[in-house]
């Protein structure tokens, strides 16, 4: 069930919140300027709420599977989001460091 509000990003067109099943985002800053929030979705609601949306099934950050499944579904999108091969060549031996 959708009920975690998300704003939409500066700039959208269209609705300025949207809503997501806790599954499907990861406790953290939304202003991350990290690789990972340009894949992912953070909020941070403050200590209670986080503790809520935890047992619900919110985690701090994406599985490994989750990123590679992202990297597989749409190789262009992920290395545009990257930054460029420099940021990607680092992006990738993450996941190879991290699925052990």
């Amino acid at each position: 069930m959708a009920f975690v509000p998300i704003r939409a990003e500066k700039g959208a067109v269209g609705p300025t919140m949207r809503w997501s099943p806790p599954s499907q985002c990861y406790l953290g800053s939304d202003s991350q300027e990290t690789f990972h929030s340009k894949l992912f979705t953070f909020v941070n609601f403050g200590a209670s709420a986080n503790a809520f949306l935890t047992a619900c099934g919110t985690r701090s950050q994406p599985s490994v599977e989750e990123v590679a499944k992202i990297l597989l579904s749409n190789p262009r999108n992920f290395y545009e989001l990257a930054g460029g091969p420099t940021k990607l060549v680092l992006a990738v031996p993450q996941l190879r460091v991290s699925s052990y």
